[in-house]
């Protein structure tokens, strides 16, 4: 039987729709960019080292003993700080969105903004 996609959240079919409205380039989806962990970026221009993270997966709705909220669900604050932290070594700029802020048309403004530098900048 043939393995399906994962699904993907709402806030990232969102943004495809507003980063190809905008007449973007087509970033890669789920980007698998860590030779060897399994870390993946919901977007990413390769050629720019830019990536786009639809942050949704946490939700801060355990208290551990010393009464401090702790991340459960799909990603763990640990799990994303790593991540992070290895896209910066490997020289990756990670711009983060919340689903409201991809709905609201920030997500794209700052990633529309992001391209306008670029371009911008001397060759």
């Amino acid at each position: 039987m043939k393995k399906l996609p994962p699904k993907l959240s709402v806030g990232e079919e969102t943004l495809w729709l507003h980063i190809r409205a905008a007449r973007l380039p087509a970033p890669d989806r789920q980007f698998r960019y860590h030779p060897n962990r399994n870390y993946s970026f919901d977007f990413c221009w390769q050629d720019l080292s830019l990536a786009v993270e639809v942050d949704g997966g946490n939700r801060l709705a355990h208290v551990d003993k010393s009464g401090r909220a702790f991340a459960v669900g799909r990603h763990t604050q640990d799990g994303d700080y790593r991540k992070l932290n290895e896209a910066a070594v490997l020289g990756y700029i990670v711009l983060r969105f919340t689903p409201k802020m991809v709905v609201s048309g920030e997500a794209i403004n700052v990633i529309e903004h992001f391209f306008k530098k670029q371009s911008e900048q001397p060759k």
